[in-house]
């Protein structure tokens, strides 16, 4: 499940908006996501969750959710 953002404030650093799209997210699920999805403009790191950059993902918006992580066969 995925929390959509959207913070296009210019006097927000990237690592702001992403933080306050965590919170949102915890806020409204009750549980702390793993990964953002975001522009390629707005890379970065947030400690606690995994940035990846999507081209489809359109510039100040912020998709915050839970991925499992990937099982790697034995």
């Amino acid at each position: 499940m995925y929390l959509g953002w959207y913070d296009d404030n210019p006097k927000k650093s990237v690592q702001i908006k992403i933080e306050e799209a965590i919170e949102a997210y915890e806020d409204r699920f009750g549980t702390h996501p793993n990964v953002v999805l975001v522009n390629e403009h707005e890379a970065t790191n947030v400690e606690g969750v995994e940035i990846q950059v999507r081209p489809f993902i359109r510039r100040f918006n912020y998709w915050v959710g839970w991925r499992e992580p990937v099982q790697v066969a034995a």
